[in-house]
């Protein structure tokens, strides 16, 4: 276990957030920070590799996708108006009902869209859950297979199995050793050892790294359409859409504190994971392991990183509600690096 943030205010540390790090390149761990070694569930991190079956099965085509459309399976949507016009949709091409989704119907985790529409007095809908556009993917994955959407987010579904079969490529975890849990939208989550959900985004970031052919092309794909589309990934003002914007990082998270990221040119894949389950620190954290792997061309995005206020994380800098500085988000970790080539 390792301290990874403290946050201070006045001359108490008020916060302790304990995780751990690890940074992979094509021959192994380069540089770590805790338990790596330990099992940890992609949970929503996951969207952008569950979501290439439906790339690579040329179901794009099938029912006319565009590019947003695609793009959106691999976020994790807040409800603001622009991806709720996305998901219906797509929705509306795959022929699937909010009666064919599993979860319960909320209303958007963005706050003022949230309260915008219980002042207009709207009703809680499964169209504005963050996972709804990755149930619409495997919908589409479980008809393929098998001709009905019918039971799509069981795990020995087809389409879940073809999921879990995909998370094995891109970790090199075997298939019967992946841990299944069950996400908070009602379908399988994945856990898999910490250095190998880090090689799951090293191979996003380089996908001639892929074992089979037939994913490479799907995988680049699909980071272009993070990059193009990077606000569909959450929302405008999330970590997911700051960082999607540089063409070099390949990014998404998950709940429970996971956060995952590719590095293209520098062909590196890394993961951090807070055991307390908490966010706020993410975007601190981010910042010093690109400062610490000393990667010239990130400074740009540290700066980025440090300066710019995101929704629901934590700058270096505590401020109170008139604006005045009154703790630190600090990073304490120091990352080890490890004897292989960077």
């Amino acid at each position: 276990m390792s301290l990874l943030t403290i946050e201070t205010r006045g001359q108490l540390i008020e916060n302790r957030h304990w995780g751990c790090i690890c940074v992979v390149n094509e021959n192994g761990v380069a540089a770590s920070s805790g338990a790596y070694q330990d099992d940890y569930f992609f949970r929503s991190s996951s969207k952008p590799i569950q979501a290439l079956p439906v790339l690579l099965m040329g179901l794009d085509k099938e029912y006319g996708l565009n590019d947003a459309e695609c793009a959106i399976m691999a976020g994790s949507n807040a409800g603001e108006d622009y991806c709720t016009e996305v998901v219906s949709s797509l929705m509306a091409k795959a022929g699937i009902t909010e009666d064919d989704l599993v979860m319960n119907p909320k209303y958007p985790s963005h706050e003022p869209t949230k309260d915008r529409i219980i002042a207009e007095g709207g009703p809680k809908k499964k169209i504005y859950h963050g996972c709804t556009p990755k149930h619409i993917g495997l919908m589409l994955v479980q008809r393929k297979l098998t001709g009905s959407v019918k039971d799509y987010h069981l795990p020995d579904s087809a389409a879940q199995r073809l999921v879990r079969y995909t998370i094995s490529l891109f970790t090199d975890t075997p298939y019967e050793d992946i841990k299944i849990g069950i996400d908070g939208c009602g379908v399988p989550v994945f856990g898999v050892p910490g250095d190998a959900l880090a090689k799951s985004y090293l191979r996003m970031a380089a996908p001639d790294l892929i074992p089979e052919k037939s994913y490479r092309d799907a995988a680049s794909r699909m980071a272009d359409l993070m990059h193009q589309y990077s606000y569909l990934l959450r929302g405008r003002d999330y970590i997911c859409s700051l960082l999607n914007t540089d063409a070099n990082i390949v990014a998404k998270g998950g709940a429970a504190g996971v956060y995952a990221f590719g590095l293209k040119r520098q062909r590196l894949g890394v993961m951090f994971k807070l055991y307390d389950g908490t966010e706020s620190s993410w975007q601190v954290i981010a910042a010093e392991i690109l400062r610490q792997l000393e990667i010239e061309d990130c400074r740009d995005m540290i700066g980025k990183l440090e300066t710019t206020d995101l929704i629901g994380f934590t700058r270096r800098e505590i401020r109170c509600m008139s604006g005045e500085i009154v703790g630190e988000m600090k990073p304490v970790f120091k990352l080890e690096k490890h004897r292989t080539e960077m």
